[in-house]
């Protein structure tokens, strides 16, 4: 489907440009539809030379741009991290006059802010390996701590991701928390979980391609993952199944670093970016959904039916709350706290 031509001349012009622009690769599947919709494209549109950094964690972000040496100029981090790094004063705000106005008014249901613009709605989903589970097939993320009717080893995400992989709204939910009152979390409650689960970790994932690699490689059984990445995996032959129940949606934002190099050249990317076509590109080669909504209407209705904001899915998931990750327990943002206190437990003095 032709998915191209949709840009006025004018914004067309304004982008152009010379130099570089140093950006966030999300690695895996992931990265190749950043590099085949974005990075790749803006380069031969604008003929700014695009260099790609992958992904690190966001302490080492921070410390970057607090050292005056920013990793990135444009980055992308989960909608719980980037509260706290405008309320440090660690991004510069968005120039819109790189954006046409039919794509501002269609970022839907999450909008774009003086610091942030949405890059993809997503959500972390339970998988599994359909040749260990031929009949019966884990559901909920009960059935995922359920080890005598499921065994096998599990693979998830450790909390130093903060919210970003949803570790505690998990093991509350597989705690048998009702998804209304998960927040605010139960830090107790969620570590007592993540206790009873621990023996059959196989590994704390720390990258989002880990999961389906894992469990094509017959090393784990079960685990947590992003939608897109599981059916990046399937697509390429992986025997595995999903359960869209009581998973966790959630949305990544592009952000501008402060002390950026090319500030002027990531405005211009953004702007690109936020391109109806260019997100419907995108979703053709990983199975996120635009948070432009005019993209829908370049994207198969047969792809689309896949999106994790789908009809026929989206009342089965829990949206995050990225309001409480942005508060604070014990004078520490929540995303720092969860951190400090994942890391306090996996070394066993919690």
């Amino acid at each position: 489907m032709a998915v191209t031509g949709l840009v006025k001349p004018a914004i067309a012009k304004a982008i152009r440009g010379t130099g570089e622009l140093v950006v966030f690769d999300g690695g895996g599947v992931w990265g190749e539809a950043q590099r085949k919709a974005y990075f790749e494209p803006f380069e031969r549109e604008t003929g700014i030379k695009v260099i790609r950094n992958p992904r690190v964690e966001t302490g080492a972000v921070r410390a970057s741009i607090l050292a005056g040496a920013p990793r990135y100029d444009v980055a992308v981090a989960a909608g719980g991290v980037t509260p706290g790094f405008e309320r440090d004063g660690l991004l510069l705000p968005i120039d819109y006059q790189y954006f046409e106005k039919e794509d501002l008014e269609a970022f839907t249901p999450i909008a774009t802010s003086k610091y942030t613009c949405p890059h993809i709605v997503y959500s972390l989903i339970s998988v599994y390996s359909k040749a260990a589970f031929p009949n019966e097939v884990p559901k909920t993320w009960a059935d995922v701590w359920d080890v005598k009717r499921f065994p096998g080893k599990r693979t998830l995400a450790g909390g130093t991701w903060g919210p970003t992989a949803a570790a505690y709204e998990i093991a509350l939910l597989a705690d048998g928390v009702d998804p209304a009152k998960l927040y605010p979390i139960d830090w107790d409650r969620a570590f007592k979980s993540l206790e009873r689960i621990k023996p059959s970790i196989l590994k704390w994932w720390t990258s989002g391609a880990e999961t389906s690699q894992l469990l094509i490689d017959k090393q784990a059984v079960i685990g947590s993952a992003w939608n897109g990445r599981v059916f990046g995996a399937i697509e390429e032959g992986a025997n595995l199944g999903v359960s869209w129940d009581q998973g966790i949606i959630q949305y990544d934002n592009w952000y501008v670093l402060k002390g950026a190099k090319n500030a002027e050249n990531a405005m211009k990317f953004l702007g690109f970016s936020a391109r109806a076509d260019r997100q419907a590109e995108f979703a053709k080669h990983i199975l996120y959904s635009p948070p432009n909504a005019n993209a829908f209407k370049l994207i198969d209705p047969a792809r689309a039916a896949l999106l994790p904001t789908n009809e026929k899915v989206r009342g089965l998931q829990i949206v995050q709350n990225y309001d409480f990750w942005s508060q604070q327990t014990k004078g520490q943002d929540n995303e720092r706290y969860a951190v400090s206190q994942w890391e306090a437990w996996i070394s066993g003095v919690r």
